[in-house]
Parts: structure tokens; sequence; C-alpha cells
């Protein structure tokens, strides 16, 4: 049995299945018209990728595009090329509507450097009731790499809250930058569980992590085998909190659990869900906090890999 039909059976989706995959970079010309002779990506995918004017970006363009397709067909029985999508407003991908009813599939995903991060979650009993739409759900990932190069302090004063800058500025020197990063990664993951763009202000929240807990969990290749010993587990904070600034924002009507955690000394990654009202009588009761996902389940495969796998 492969991989790709055994792991549905051994993980549930009650709690984020989330994926890193190691982009191959730039893709030769066999390796690029191979990837798009498999036949999975509708001809306006196809033409989105090839109007990249950069080499590299149409062959990010296309990774993405197919390791997407592969990893949704880890939770599902449908074949690679038969996945469709919807997109809101400012952009934010979706499954389409026939296909969201019927595998109750939410996914997003975020690139950076050699990464690409796939989360995928589904709801339990109760998101499948009639009321079920993606209005009553808003899940966002993002992964970030730390640079050495970035002027942090005209970001901090044009997109961070006071608080947070405060807070920050607080830290030894050495640890500033690091922690800018999370909040960036944080903020992101907020941003894009929106779908709202830059329409959202980046200071219309605040990132607190005064209350969060760190614990390891453990990294698995698709086949459920820890990766190595040296990077078998990494640290994941849960109980980061998100304060609004506005009382009339759609937010403060919803729950929010927001996890951020280090991938390596060089990235780090947030994941973002809000659940609407309606649906709080379908989250649990864990130490006298409302969570909505558990301790998401974590995987890293080889793009070459993943496709490999898939075939």
């Amino acid at each position: 049995m492969s991989v790709i039909s055994s792991l549905t059976q051994v993980r549930s989706l009650s709690e984020p299945h989330i994926y890193f995959v190691r982009l191959d970079g730039a893709l030769c010309a066999a390796d690029y018209a191979a990837g798009l002779a498999l036949g999975w990506l509708t001809d306006d995918e196809v033409a989105k990728v090839s109007r990249y004017k950069s080499e590299s970006a149409r062959s990010n363009g296309l990774q993405v595009r197919l390791a997407l397709r592969a990893i949704l067909s880890l939770h599902n029985g449908l074949k690679p090329h038969e996945w469709r999508f919807s997109y809101g407003d400012k952009g934010k991908p979706a499954l389409s509507k026939g296909l969201l009813a019927q595998t109750g599939l939410h996914f997003n995903l975020s690139h950076s450097g050699e990464w690409l991060m796939i989360g995928i979650i589904m709801g339990g009993h109760g998101l499948k009731a009639d009321y079920y739409s993606d209005a009553d759900m808003f899940f966002g990932v993002d992964i970030e790499r730390e640079r050495s190069n970035t002027d942090i302090v005209p970001i901090l004063n044009h997109y961070f809250t006071q608080a947070e800058t405060d807070t920050l500025l607080q830290l030894p020197e050495s640890l500033q930058r690091q922690r800018f990063f999370d909040l960036w990664a944080v903020k992101e993951s907020y941003i894009k569980a929106r779908g709202l763009g830059l329409a959202l202000s980046l200071k219309s929240f605040m990132v607190d992590f005064s209350q969060a807990r760190s614990s390891n969990i453990d990294v698995r290749l698709l086949n459920n085998q820890l990766i190595n010993k040296q990077h078998a587990s990494i640290a994941l904070y849960q109980m980061v909190k998100l304060h609004f600034t506005h009382t009339e924002d759609i937010a403060t009507k919803m729950i929010w659990q927001t996890a951020m955690g280090r991938l390596d000394p060089h990235y780090r990654f947030a994941i973002t869900l809000g659940l609407a009202n309606q649906l709080q009588a379908t989250t649990t009761q864990v130490s006298n906090q409302l969570t909505c996902f558990d301790t998401p389940s974590c995987y890293q495969i080889s793009f070459t890999g993943l496709l490999l796998q898939t075939k």
C-alpha cells in the first residue's frame, strides 16, 4: 500500500496537518516540461505559471501547484488532477464550493526561500452542519526565513503596535531580530486566515507571547518515520494570543487559536485558526482555555520525493 493511500488511515484530521516541502530550486527545461506533462494543472494554472518572467519564479510556481494537489490527495480519494479551486476577493485560494462541501477540507500555504508550507485542516462533525461555509472558518499559515540584512526598526514603527514594539525592545538585543520574525510570521498567518490582504492593517491586532508555552513536537516523513535524530523535533509555542484594537471587528466575535514554531534556526512558521460563534460548541475545553485545534501533525519531504510517492 502506498504512503499516499495509507496516510489517512493512520492519522485523523482532528488537528492541522502541516507539510514542509523542500523545493528543488530552478528546474531544468526537461523537469519543468515533465511537471507540466503530469496533466495535473488546469489550463488557467498553466497560463499563470507561464506568465512569470523569471525562470526561478516559473519553477517555484509549478512546484507549489503540483505539491498542493499531491498533498490534498493524501486526505481524500480524489486524484491530483481532479482538484478545483476558487479565490477570494483578495486572492486567497480555497477549494471550489462543490469540493469544499464534498471533502470539508480547508487549506492554506506559504512559501519562503527553499521551503513550501502547506496546512490542511478539517473541522469536527459539527462543521458539516447545514451552516458550514468558509465564512465560519478562517485558516492561515505562514513560514518566514530570518534575514540578517532586514532593518527591523522602520518596520516596527510602521506595522507593529506600540505594545508589540515596546515588548520586543525590552528583550536583549541578540533576541530582538528573532522575536521580530516570530511576530511577523504570526501576523502573516492571521492576515492570510482572514483573506483580506493589505486591506487589513497589521496594527489592527496585537500578538502576545506572554502566555505562550513551548513544547517539542515530532517532524516525520510521510511514511510516519522520524526524519533523523538531529532534526526529529521542533519547538512549538502554543497559547500565543491575539488582541484586537477595534471592538467592532468581526474577529472579536470569534474564537482564535495561534501556534508558532521554529522549523530550524533560520525558519519559523505560524498557524492561525478562527471559528465563528455558531461553531463554538464544536471546540474543546482544555485547561479552562477554549481551543480550536489539537497539536498539529508535522511532516517533511522533498518536492521530488513527494512526486515519486504520488505516482
